[in-house]
């Protein structure tokens, strides 16, 4: 009540403090303005007030709240406190009747221990099924989830394997092992479900690879399992838990990926073994004609067919024409079909041997080395198949059929080098299937390849040879003599070495063709010279088909279109044709020169040393020596040449003392050598006019040597001393001074045999000539001796020369120059 009369006064005093200060404030006549003004402040100050207010009660009352509240618990705690107390007053009289019991009491419990544990494991092994199948209904719902599955199937296993141990360290019952293993063949079938998944579909070839391209992250989560196993493994190995059998997952996975490999490959050797096998059936008519396609009706007869007849397809739809036609079928070996298949399946394994690479790879730890293994594996494999192929097809598969093989070879060495493989294990390995003594069946192969090329180009020179040899010379437009053989030889060599150059090879297969090559070349310049590959000459024509390697000795005349030299009738060699020989053996020189340095820039380093490149080359250089000196004695044997040179060292000649027989042997020369200069190449012709003075100064020792001057007298010195000098004076525009000097030398020597006047000046003219001419025997010296040739000598004299020259004569060495007496040209040797 107080507290009511309370608040009436306060609010008394309130109102009265309002009224005084409305007073004050309106206490002028213009304060009424500010009615409005003062108006609003009322009203914001009693909003403030009222909110203030509010603000304080709902204070209070929370408090009140709050304080009732801990009243209450305060309540509750102290009823529990005192419910405490009853309980420890019970306890304490109930622990009194205990102390008594507590061994007892002691021994109940640690029997409870035990029992709760026991009941706990046998839970687990009763839940052990369960759980196992949980986690494979885990890894079917997820791939994802292969390793908590994995650990998770970890644990059971390791579970299953303690509590089998146990039992069996109880010496428990069979029946009651037996009762516990139905529980423990859940999780192992479960768990051999899990390897068999593994192993069997995501780590086996090709489901592998296959994976690393789809699902990486699957791949990375099979790693981890065999990484932990290989833990487990570890660590039962150290605890030397020997009666846990360990997994050895890493050792399975590369058996299993090496088994993989060898069964990836059957398919492909099966095929390998399978060429030249009839894999494909054709149809033809009676007629030979081959039928494309054919209808029949319901019972079995001919409706309609398309056939080839004459090139172009013809559909007989015609009942009475189809009556007469048998259709008879052959199965054939269709190599390219063939092909087609095997190297297709090839193909696809170098691409997963790349994917291994690009995808498989990333996904291991580099200690597995997983491309190296899966390398080695798929290059074993790779070189059995080739190693088949080439050992049952190389005598039977075309050209064409090699060089695809051989292409695919060379694709596969090329992704290896892509792949980073080192160069030495590129190379094919011998196959694990072969028999160790036979050579590798790509060797095989690729012999049976350059064979048949050194056959085929073989043949093609020796037609070329036979056409040049029936076909008279041309003229180049620089007026020199040559023929389009030699031009279309090194077309076809060139074109060779352009097929291998097509397949990106430039080892082994590069290197055989090109040693093939060199062969062909030794062979067409034997056969261009005159002589086949054994040194006999014209072998092939005692079989009855004339040998083209005849060139230089003779040539056929007859119907070019006969198709070698046996189809004429033979006749001697022209001057021109052995012109046109040196010519394009020269030619031959240059281009051989540019093969080889084509060829060797195609080759590896490891290879370029093995050809003999120079010494072949220079082969056409002897060759060109030998048609100069054919040329030359064909130029010599001309009846106004031979029987000027007859006419040489007479006594009795006055034509040949009074100049005319050299006169006219060199007007003959320079009729010859007037067209020689535009027949042979500018750079040889010094080298024919050479081997022409060789074998004039040959020819006229041969004829000293055979009837030597009866007597020696002023004018034949004379006449041997301006032969000399003519000789000298014609050769001088193509001979050095000094190779000029030493050919002339020898008929110095012989004019020193008819003036020389002592025993001393003769035997040192006889040991120049005999050391050069074999002819001047000692029979000659005894006919110029004691034929009256040198009267002025006595007979101690003569006596002394016969002994000395007897001396020179056994001294003489037997050996010739090499080459015939052309030892002289110093072009062309090493």
């Amino acid at each position: 009540m107080a507290d009511a009369v309370d608040l009436a006064e306060q609010a008394l005093q309130a109102k009265e403090q309002g009224i005084n200060e409305i007073l004050r404030l309106l206490q002028r006549p213009e304060d009424l303005s500010r009615l409005a003004d003062i108006t609003a402040e009322y009203e914001s100050r009693h909003r403030s007030a009222k909110a203030t207010l509010s603000a304080m009660v709902q204070s209070q009352v929370e408090s009140i709240r709050q304080g009732m509240d801990l009243l209450e618990r305060a309540r509750r705690h102290i009823t529990k406190l005192q419910a405490a107390l009853d309980k420890i007053d019970k306890l304490c009289s109930e622990c009194a009747d205990l102390v008594h019991h507590h061994d007892k009491i002691k021994l109940l419990s640690t029997t409870h221990g035990n029992i709760k544990k026991v009941l706990s494991e046998i839970e687990d092994i009763v839940d052990l099924p369960y759980r196992a199948d949980r986690c494979w209904e885990l890894l079917q719902a997820d791939e994802g989830a292969l390793v908590p599955a994995f650990e998770a199937l970890l644990l059971l296993t390791g579970t299953a394997e303690n509590a089998k141990q146990a039992w069996q360290r109880g010496n428990k019952s069979a029946a009651e092992v037996s009762e516990l293993r139905t529980y423990l063949a859940r999780v192992d079938e479960v768990m051999a479900r899990f390897e068999s998944r593994l192993f069997d579909s995501l780590l086996s070839l090709p489901g592998l690879v296959e994976c690393a391209r789809e699902r990486p992250a699957l791949l990375v989560d099979c790693v981890r399992v065999v990484e932990l196993q290989e833990l487990v493994d570890s660590e039962y190995r150290r605890v030397k838990m020997g009666a846990v059998p360990q997994r050895r997952y890493k050792e399975r996975l590369f058996a299993g990926l090496t088994a993989g490999a060898e069964a990836r490959f059957q398919a492909l050797l099966q095929q390998a073994r399978d060429c030249n096998k009839p894999n494909k059936t054709i149809k033809y008519d009676q007629n030979g004609d081959v039928i494309l396609s054919e209808v029949r009706d319901y019972l079995g007869g001919l409706s309609r067919l398309v056939r080839v007849v004459g090139g172009r397809e013809e559909v007989v739809a015609d009942p009475e024409e189809l009556r007469g036609v048998e259709v008879i079928e052959e199965e054939v070996f269709d190599e390219d079909s063939y092909l087609d298949e095997l190297l297709n399946g090839l193909y696809d394994v170098t691409d997963e041997l790349a994917a291994v690479y690009d995808y498989v790879s990333p996904c291991f730890p580099p200690s597995y080395d997983i491309f190296n293994r899966l390398f080695q594996a798929y290059h074993v494999q790779l070189a059995a198949v080739v190693d088949v192929l080439g050992h049952g097809a190389a005598e039977e598969m075309s050209t064409r059929g090699a060089l695809r093989v051989m292409d695919w070879v060379q694709k596969y060495m090329d992704t290896l080098r892509n792949l980073g493989v080192d160069e030495d294990l590129i190379r094919l390995p011998p196959s694990p299937l072969a028999d160790p003594d036979s050579l590798p069946g790509m060797v095989v192969l690729m012999e049976s390849y350059v064979g048949r090329m050194e056959g085929t180009v073989t043949a093609w020179y020796r037609n070329i040879l036979a056409a040049d040899l029936q076909s008279e010379p041309k003229q180049a437009p620089d007026g020199t003599l040559c023929t389009l053989g030699a031009v279309d030889f090194f077309r076809i060599l060139n074109q060779q070495i352009a097929i291998i150059e097509a397949l990106n090879d430039h080892g082994e297969v590069m290197f055989q063709t090109a040693r093939t090559a060199l062969r062909v070349m030794r062979g067409f310049q034997e056969a261009a010279a005159g002589k086949d590959a054994t040194g006999k000459e014209a072998a092939a024509a005692a079989a009855g088909k004339e040998s083209a390697g005849a060139g230089l000795d003779k040539v056929s005349r007859g119907n070019p279109g006969a198709g070698g030299a046996a189809s004429g009738v033979l006749r001697p060699l022209s001057l021109e044709m052995a012109i046109a020989f040196l010519n394009n053996n020269v030619t031959c020189y240059d281009q051989s020169l540019a093969f080889a340095e084509d060829v060797q820039r195609q080759l590896e380093r490891r290879y370029r040393e093995q050809l003999d490149v120079e010494e072949v080359c220079r082969g056409f250089l002897e060759v060109a020596k030998t048609a100069a000196q054919r040329a030359v004695e064909l130029l010599l044997n001309d009846p106004g040449m031979s029987t000027q040179i007859k006419g040489m060292y007479g006594t009795a000649n006055t034509e040949y003392l009074s100049g005319r027989v050299t006169a006219t042997l060199l007007a003959t020369l320079r009729d010859y050598f007037s067209d020689l200069r535009s027949w042979v190449a500018p750079p040889f012709l010094k080298r024919v006019a050479e081997a022409a003075l060789e074998e004039l100064v040959r020819r006229a020792v041969n004829m000293f040597a055979v009837a030597p001057p009866q007597e020696s007298s002023e004018s034949l010195l004379k006449r041997m001393s301006a032969d000399e000098s003519e000789l000298a004076g014609f050769f001088e525009p193509y001979l050095k001074a000094d190779r000029l000097r030493r050919h002339l030398g020898a008929l110095a020597d012989m004019r020193e045999l008819l003036a020389a006047g002592s025993p001393e000046e003769f035997s040192l003219a006889y040991s120049q000539l005999a050391a050069a001419h074999p002819a001047f025997t000692l029979e000659v010296v005894s006919k110029l001796l004691t034929g009256g040739a040198r009267p002025d000598l006595t007979k101690k004299q003569i006596a002394d020369i016969t002994a000395q020259c007897k001396e020179i004569w056994k001294q003489r060495g037997d050996k010739e120059e090499e080459g015939g007496g052309w030892g002289f040209f110093g072009w062309g040797k090493k």
